[in-house]
């Protein structure tokens, strides 16, 4: 039995443990986690959000023209079977605009959505895409170009071989960059209070929040005119896979003129390649 006498100091040493006890509890509750990156390591997160984003679509495309290419080999460049194919391609991602089939001429054989079956018939070997295609039997990307059909998209191809090896054709898809990027980039600025822009090497603006400035090619520009530091900023990530610039321009919505900082990365498909910009206001 545990006398009165030797009680206190029992009690003493619980409450100091029970003490001890609570702070430790205090200090695990409390900790917030690492802190989120601000300044340049918080643009370069979302840039890298919306690069691994354009990327990912981008391969997801050519794997399914890959994939469609082998399946043609087997089932021919035209007829039934080459339809079925080439709609289930067209059908695949909203950023699609047509695709299909040609010869060993560069005449087109087959295509899908019914809005490009005007193209069948139709020689397309003014395209130096279909020119370098023929030529290499290589898979290739263009930059933005006129469409036969009408309007403007990037051109994806890959060659198309029998099971013997025997070249048949191309099977050719055409896709708009400004639908393939557009819910990428809106994602993420719905998170962030960046915008973005996607170019061409050539400086051809393929994505912006601003539409009236999609297509623009930015060293002939008029708009541009004004503010030598976007064509600085073009000159620096045409020759540049990845950097940094600052420029100053209207700021979203051709508001007043602010200050303004970007950091840019790359992606691509066969050499051809896209610079991404993520682009904060000082």
């Amino acid at each position: 039995m545990i006398s009165v006498h030797n009680l206190f100091p029992f009690i003493l040493v619980c409450a100091l443990l029970l003490g001890a006890g609570c702070l430790q509890g205090k200090e695990t509750g409390g900790s917030a986690g690492p802190t989120p990156p601000t300044g340049h390591a918080a643009m370069q997160n979302a840039l890298g959000n919306v690069t691994g984003g354009i990327q990912s679509t981008l391969d997801r495309l050519d794997s399914t023209l890959s994939l469609a290419s082998r399946t043609l080999g087997t089932t021919g460049i035209s007829g039934a079977g080459a339809d079925e194919v080439l709609s289930g391609v067209a059908n695949s991602h909203p950023a699609i605009i047509n695709v299909i089939t040609y010869d060993q001429n560069g005449t087109v054989v087959a295509a899908e959505p019914d809005s490009a079956k005007i193209l069948i018939g139709q020689n397309l070997r003014k395209y130096d895409i279909v020119k370098k295609t023929l030529a290499t039997r290589q898979p290739q990307m263009s930059d933005l170009l006129s469409l036969a059909e009408g309007g403007d998209g990037a051109v994806l191809a890959h060659p198309v071989f029998s099971p013997g090896k025997q070249f048949l054709g191309v099977v050719s898809s055409g896709i708009s960059p400004y639908a393939l990027v557009t819910p990428i980039a809106n994602q993420v600025m719905e998170n962030t209070p960046y915008t973005y822009m996607v170019a061409q090497t050539n400086g051809r603006i393929l994505y912006d929040p601003d539409p009236q400035e999609v297509g623009k090619e930015t060293f002939n520009e008029t708009l541009f005119a004004d503010f030598p530091g976007i064509i600085e900023l073009a000159r620096h990530y045409s020759g540049n896979r990845t950097g940094y610039d600052t420029y100053s321009f209207y700021s979203s919505g051709f508001g007043k003129v602010v200050s303004k900082e970007t950091l840019w990365d790359t992606v691509g498909l066969h050499g051809t390649e896209w610079r991404v910009l993520v682009i904060s206001e000082v």
